[in-house]
């Protein structure tokens, strides 16, 4: 249970630098992440580099329409970045994002930018059929990590798919092992693995009860 007075609200546009420095810090040690940018391994200039990586990939969730909820105080401390049935297709949103691909490609180089878009479209090819919301990142700033607030953006989606009866629930996957605890424990059930590029994730799915 989150802290009293956490509240989960929507990010509006200036908040995402915000957003984007908090998932940078989150996702260091991430094994996707890893396996897209193995390089460099020193924590400060790689925050750096994920930190513009979730600068264009906010800036390209923004152009689509897709929501991003996090939790503030003063700064984003977590958020989750989400998307809904009517996602597009990996090339739809590479079509999208172009005016952000210098960015891109200044955060993870050429090669990141490929691994990035096979790993995308084996993912994208391997989400449950019936509709559902589907979690693509949450992450906590670790300076405010074990304060519950992960577990508040979790409770948000699962309310946000209740409410929607032709939801079959919220969908993620994950890389990090200690995470299929933690999602199981919020009511997630594994319902397969996938390897993208060598990198092992389970797919996890929080069904509408």
């Amino acid at each position: 249970m989150a802290p009293e007075g956490t509240y989960v609200s929507t990010l509006f546009p200036e908040h995402f630098d915000s957003a984007a420095i908090a998932l940078g810090r989150a996702f260091i040690k991430d094994p996707t992440f890893t396996t897209i940018l193995p390089q460099p391994q020193e924590p400060i200039e790689r925050a750096r580099r994920l930190t513009d990586l979730f600068r264009a990939a906010l800036a390209i969730q923004r152009k689509l329409g897709e929501p991003v909820f996090g939790v503030l105080d003063g700064k984003v401390m977590g958020a989750a970045v989400v998307a809904g049935t009517g996602r597009p297709s990996v090339a739809a949103t590479v079509a999208t994002g172009l005016a952000q691909l210098p960015r891109l490609l200044n955060a993870i180089g050429w090669g990141g930018f490929q691994r990035a878009i096979s790993t995308m479209d084996e993912l994208a090819r391997n989400h449950p059929p019936e509709p559902h919301i589907y979690l693509n990142f949450l992450g906590v700033d670790p300076e405010f990590q074990r304060r519950h607030l992960g577990g508040a953006l979790l409770e948000h989606l699962r309310l946000l798919a209740l409410a929607r009866r032709e939801l079959i629930g919220v969908y993620l996957e994950t890389a990090t092992e200690e995470n299929v605890a933690y999602y199981s424990a919020r009511g997630y059930e594994v319902i397969g693995e996938l390897r993208p590029l060598g990198c092992r994730m389970w797919r996890m799915l929080q069904r509408r009860r």
